[in-house]
Order: structure tokens, then sequence, then C-alpha cells
């Protein structure tokens, strides 16, 4: 996890402003649900999915799944 959060410098990319990231669908099955969106950066397109929980605190991304398009 340490590595994976080193990833990121904790400010907005420099192109940031001509990103997008439209959300697909959201599918809600009692305590668990699926969620997609498409990040649209520069030439690339990315198909994220997200696995939310819900737990005592609220709604907390469990897994995510990321594709490369």
């Amino acid at each position: 996890m340490d590595e994976y959060r080193g990833l990121f410098p904790g400010r907005p990319a420099a192109d940031e402003a001509a990103r997008r990231r439209p959300i697909d669908g959201v599918d809600v099955h009692g305590s668990v649900a699926t969620a997609t969106m498409t990040l649209r950066q520069g030439a690339g397109t990315f198909i994220d999915v997200f696995l939310p929980a819900r737990t005592g605190a609220g709604w907390r991304i469990a897994d995510k799944v990321h594709r490369h398009t």
C-alpha cells in the first residue's frame, strides 16, 4: 500500500483540467456495489471498476480494477 500511495505526489496533474471521468454506471446490491468509470486522459482511455462496501463509517472502496483500452 505504501508503494502504491508513493505513486501520487499529493497534487493534481498538470493536465487535470483536460481529463474527463464520467460515471458509466452504479449497481447497488445490499451492502456492496459496483461502479464503473471511464477516464479519458490524453490519447488514453482507462476503465475503472470499483467495488464499494457499506461499513459503519459509510461507503468505502474495497477494491478497484483498472484496464487500459
